[in-house]
């Protein structure tokens, strides 16, 4: 397995966002719905891999199976029409084991994942689930700009990263 392979999916998680343009009126509801594209690229990103015990074999300094506990660490620069906008910080835990042969071994792994938005000097914060049907997750708050953000977003992976599409307000 190559380290772009784990990038790649680690990209995935796509806690991502970009909610410069997000507005909210008191302390409860946003305005209007809003949505939010952004690409996660592959390029300027971070990955580590934690392989807590039990620790596997290692092949070409990755391991050969994800075991419950393991964990992933990234960051992943974030951008909207192409400028950078912030920063996605993120960690992951495996919740079952997989063999990394396999093409989608973070998904048959299952990660459970947090993170972190930094957006123009405000904050999102997500959690996620990456399985086999892809990275979904919510949006449970933020701070400064995005104070009281609440939502959901989805992450597909792409040649050089991913797309994230997030969704807020319309409560």
């Amino acid at each position: 397995m190559t380290k772009r392979r784990f990038l790649g999916t680690g990209a995935l998680l796509a806690l991502s966002t970009s909610l410069a343009a997000l507005v909210f009126a008191g302390s409860a509801a946003a305005i209007a719905p809003v949505q939010i594209t952004l690409k996660e690229p592959e390029k300027g990103s971070t990955f580590s891999f934690i392989d807590n015990a039990p620790t596997a074999k290692k092949v070409h300094g990755f391991p050969t199976t994800i075991s419950p506990g393991d964990e992933i660490v990234i960051t992943n620069p974030l951008l909207e029409n192409g400028k950078n906008v912030g920063k996605l910080r993120a960690r992951c835990t495996a919740t079952s084991a997989a063999s990394t042969s396999s093409h989608d071994a973070f998904a048959a792994a299952h990660f459970i994942c947090e993170g972190v938005f930094t957006i123009h000097g405000s904050s999102l914060y997500g959690n996620a689930t990456i399985g086999k049907g892809g990275t979904r997750g919510v949006i449970t708050g933020g701070t400064g700009e995005f104070a009281n953000a609440r939502g959901t977003f989805t992450s597909k992976e792409e040649k050089s990263g991913s797309t994230t599409i997030i969704s807020l307000g319309g409560e």
